[in-house]
Order: structure tokens, then sequence, then C-alpha cells
């Protein structure tokens, strides 16, 4: 993995389940890791290995889903034998409704009314 997490940063995260009675849109995505079309977008960490967060595969939107994911298993991803993930150094938290990639994937309800920017 490129640029892989402090544990400074991986603290500052709310702990898993810890973010369950907010709204989904309203949901702070706090690191982004990426690799070609692949993204992981994390919600909640147990402050060591695993997240909760969101994924998209190979930019296969239909299939983008919340689920957990852990930083063990993203530093052993190799694409091509040599392509590592990448830790975003340049990620700013915000919500997930303001996540162009999520939003194009999830049907928030904001942006059903048209709200959603």
């Amino acid at each position: 993995m490129i640029n892989i997490p402090t544990v400074e940063q991986l603290s500052k995260l709310p702990q898993l389940y810890e973010t369950e009675h907010i709204r989904p849109e309203d949901k702070v995505v706090h690191l982004h890791f990426i690799l070609n079309q692949s993204h992981w977008w994390a919600i909640e960490c147990d402050g060591q290995d695993t997240f909760f967060g969101y994924v998209l595969l190979n930019g296969w939107s239909e299939d983008a889903e919340f689920g957990y994911f852990s930083l063990s298993e993203l530093l052993e991803v190799k694409f091509e034998g040599w392509l590592e993930v990448l830790h975003d150094p340049f990620w700013i938290p915000k919500a997930m409704k303001d996540v162009f990639l999520i939003g194009e994937t999830l049907p928030f309800q904001s942006r059903r009314q048209g709200q959603f920017a």
C-alpha cells in the first residue's frame, strides 16, 4: 500500500457501529483508498484493522455496497503484480452525499428530491 494510514488517522474514525443512527447520506467518509477504478471509503474503524464503509470495485456501480473491509487485506492487494492500493493523502473528510462517485451509485433521498448537488 502506498501511504499507509497512521495510528493517529485511524483513531479519528468513529468506532464500529457508532454511526448507525446517522442517515447514510450524512455519514462522514474519513478515509479513501483507491486502486484503478476501485474505491474503498472508510466511515468507521475498530482502531486497528477493520473498517466499515462503502466499496466500489472495478467501477461497477451496480455492485457497489456497504460492508466491512480490512486494512491488512488492502495492504496485500497488488494489481498486475506491482500496482498497490493508495491511501489518498489529499482526502478531506466529507459526507457521503458530497462524494461524487458515491452519489452516482446510491439513490439518496435528497438527490431524488432534486436537492443533491
